[in-house]
Protein backbone atom coordinates (compact mmCIF):
# COMPACT_ATOMS: atom_id res chain seq x y z
CA UNK A 1 0.00 0.00 0.00
CA UNK A 2 2.79 2.42 0.88
CA UNK A 3 4.50 1.56 -2.41
CA UNK A 4 1.36 2.50 -4.35
CA UNK A 5 1.15 5.77 -2.46
CA UNK A 6 4.81 6.45 -3.33
CA UNK A 7 4.07 5.78 -7.02
CA UNK A 8 1.14 8.22 -6.83
CA UNK A 9 3.38 10.91 -5.33
CA UNK A 10 6.06 10.31 -7.96
CA UNK A 11 3.38 10.71 -10.64
CA UNK A 12 2.43 14.11 -9.27
CA UNK A 13 6.06 15.21 -9.05
CA UNK A 14 6.72 14.10 -12.63
CA UNK A 15 3.58 15.95 -13.76
CA UNK A 16 4.91 19.17 -12.23
CA UNK A 17 8.44 18.70 -13.54
CA UNK A 18 7.56 17.44 -17.03
CA UNK A 19 3.92 18.35 -17.75
CA UNK A 20 4.16 17.59 -21.47
CA UNK A 21 5.38 14.03 -20.86
CA UNK A 22 3.29 13.15 -17.79
CA UNK A 23 0.00 14.82 -18.67
CA UNK A 24 -2.06 12.58 -16.35
CA UNK A 25 0.32 12.74 -13.40
CA UNK A 26 -2.20 14.81 -11.46
CA UNK A 27 -4.25 11.62 -11.09
CA UNK A 28 -1.69 10.64 -8.48
CA UNK A 29 -3.42 13.04 -6.09
CA UNK A 30 -6.70 11.15 -6.46
CA UNK A 31 -4.91 7.81 -6.16
CA UNK A 32 -3.09 8.97 -3.03
CA UNK A 33 -6.34 10.10 -1.39
CA UNK A 34 -8.16 6.87 -2.27
CA UNK A 35 -5.33 4.76 -0.86
CA UNK A 36 -5.08 6.95 2.26
CA UNK A 37 -8.83 6.66 2.78
CA UNK A 38 -8.61 2.90 2.45
CA UNK A 39 -5.73 2.79 4.93
CA UNK A 40 -7.56 4.97 7.46
CA UNK A 41 -10.79 3.02 7.18
CA UNK A 42 -8.93 -0.30 7.54
CA UNK A 43 -7.19 0.99 10.68
CA UNK A 44 -10.50 2.15 12.17
CA UNK A 45 -12.28 -1.07 11.17
CA UNK A 46 -9.99 -3.05 13.49
CA UNK A 47 -11.77 -1.47 16.44
CA UNK A 48 -14.72 -3.35 17.93
CA UNK A 49 -16.75 -0.15 18.12
CA UNK A 50 -16.04 3.27 16.72
CA UNK A 51 -16.92 5.94 19.23
CA UNK A 52 -15.62 9.37 20.08
CA UNK A 53 -12.67 8.01 22.06
CA UNK A 54 -11.51 5.83 19.14
CA UNK A 55 -11.79 8.70 16.65
CA UNK A 56 -10.04 11.06 19.06
CA UNK A 57 -7.21 8.55 19.59
CA UNK A 58 -6.89 8.08 15.82
CA UNK A 59 -6.70 11.85 15.25
CA UNK A 60 -4.15 12.33 18.06
CA UNK A 61 -1.89 9.65 16.54
CA UNK A 62 -2.10 11.35 13.13
CA UNK A 63 -1.43 14.75 14.74
CA UNK A 64 1.68 13.42 16.54
CA UNK A 65 2.95 11.87 13.31
CA UNK A 66 2.30 14.78 10.93
CA UNK A 67 2.60 18.05 12.86
CA UNK A 68 6.24 17.77 14.04
CA UNK A 69 7.53 17.13 10.50
CA UNK A 70 5.21 19.77 9.06
CA UNK A 71 6.52 22.30 11.61
CA UNK A 72 10.13 21.45 10.77
CA UNK A 73 9.39 21.84 7.06
CA UNK A 74 7.82 25.27 7.60
CA UNK A 75 10.75 26.37 9.80
CA UNK A 76 13.29 25.25 7.18
CA UNK A 77 11.33 27.08 4.47
CA UNK A 78 11.21 30.22 6.61
CA UNK A 79 15.02 30.15 6.87
CA UNK A 80 15.86 29.08 3.30
CA UNK A 81 13.27 31.05 1.32
CA UNK A 82 14.72 34.51 2.01
CA UNK A 83 18.02 33.22 0.63
CA UNK A 84 16.43 32.00 -2.60
CA UNK A 85 13.48 34.31 -3.30
CA UNK A 86 13.73 37.84 -4.57
CA UNK A 87 12.72 40.50 -2.02
CA UNK A 88 9.58 41.32 -4.04
CA UNK A 89 8.38 37.71 -3.70
CA UNK A 90 8.81 37.55 0.07
CA UNK A 91 5.48 39.19 0.91
CA UNK A 92 3.68 36.46 -1.03
CA UNK A 93 5.69 33.79 0.79
CA UNK A 94 4.97 35.33 4.21
CA UNK A 95 1.24 35.37 3.44
CA UNK A 96 1.38 31.73 2.34
CA UNK A 97 3.33 30.81 5.48
CA UNK A 98 0.76 32.55 7.70
CA UNK A 99 -2.01 30.49 6.06
CA UNK A 100 0.06 27.30 6.19
CA UNK A 101 0.71 27.48 9.94
CA UNK A 102 -2.92 26.63 10.86
CA UNK A 103 -3.22 24.19 7.89
CA UNK A 104 -5.42 26.68 6.02
CA UNK A 105 -3.50 27.23 2.76
CA UNK A 106 -6.31 25.63 0.79
CA UNK A 107 -8.80 28.09 2.31
CA UNK A 108 -6.62 31.01 1.20
CA UNK A 109 -6.78 29.64 -2.34
CA UNK A 110 -10.58 29.31 -2.14
CA UNK A 111 -10.97 32.85 -0.83
CA UNK A 112 -8.67 34.22 -3.56
CA UNK A 113 -10.63 32.16 -6.14
CA UNK A 114 -7.33 30.62 -7.19
CA UNK A 115 -7.56 28.46 -10.31
CA UNK A 116 -4.93 25.73 -10.19
CA UNK A 117 -5.26 24.94 -13.90
CA UNK A 118 -4.65 28.57 -14.89
CA UNK A 119 -1.40 28.46 -12.90
CA UNK A 120 -0.39 25.16 -14.52
CA UNK A 121 -0.99 26.53 -18.00
CA UNK A 122 1.18 29.58 -17.20
CA UNK A 123 3.90 27.23 -15.92
CA UNK A 124 3.66 25.10 -19.08
CA UNK A 125 4.09 28.19 -21.25
CA UNK A 126 7.18 29.24 -19.29
CA UNK A 127 8.94 25.88 -19.51
CA UNK A 128 8.13 25.32 -23.17
CA UNK A 129 9.47 28.68 -24.39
Amino acid sequence: LQGLRAIAIIGVLLFHLFPKRFVNGFLGVDTFFVLSGYLMSSILSRESTIDGAVVRSFCVRRFKRIVPLYSIMLAVLAVVTPLVFLPNDMSHFVTDLEWALPFAENMQNVLKQFDYWDEVSIYWKLITM
